[in-house]
């Protein structure tokens, strides 16, 4: 008769049957072999008993669960839209270039209004040179910040 690793385990343990104890006590006196075996796991089996136990540190699943929590939430970036500061710029721009083309051309004594001033500002080379610059400048930034700069986010991601 031969007997499981797992009843000679539960004999070293102390929490055998007595039946499976006088099985052991009958083997450990016919069975060479067995002594050999018991011997080794009883070796084994004390030498797991003087290890030390290691334990982990203190709050270890607290603070791994923290942590763990910390880095599942969604953190929402709210991405805020600069147009209205555009929009506004761009309306005090035309506001004020409204009101520099618009007081020379009023005469003070009779309402009338002479609209060769302005024409002559739009005919200026170095004023027409000057907005296509600015337009030309900001058409750049907006290609560079909604096309380009996700482009090549992407590509570094990749």
């Amino acid at each position: 008769m031969k007997m499981k690793d797992e009843d000679i385990f539960d004999i070293l343990d102390g929490i055998a049957s007595e039946e499976t104890m006088r099985q052991h006590n009958k083997m450990l006196t016919k069975s060479a072999n067995y002594q050999t075996l018991f011997s080794e796991y009883a070796y084994t089996h004390a030498l797991l008993m003087d290890t030390s136990k290691e334990r982990t540190a203190f709050n270890f699943t607290d603070k791994l669960i923290d942590y763990w929590e910390v880095s599942q939430e969604v953190v929402v970036v709210g991405k805020s839209s600069k147009l209205p500061i555009y929009f506004l710029i761009g309306m005090l721009i035309v506001v004020i270039l409204i009101i520099i083309a618009v007081l020379p051309m009023i005469n003070q004594s009779t309402i009338q209004l002479d609209l060769s001033e302005p024409l002559r500002i739009l005919q200026n080379k170095l004023f027409t040179r000057f907005f296509l610059i600015i337009n030309v400048l900001v058409a750049l930034f907006f290609i560079d910040k909604r096309i380009l700069k996700p482009y090549f986010e992407r590509r570094i991601k990749v």
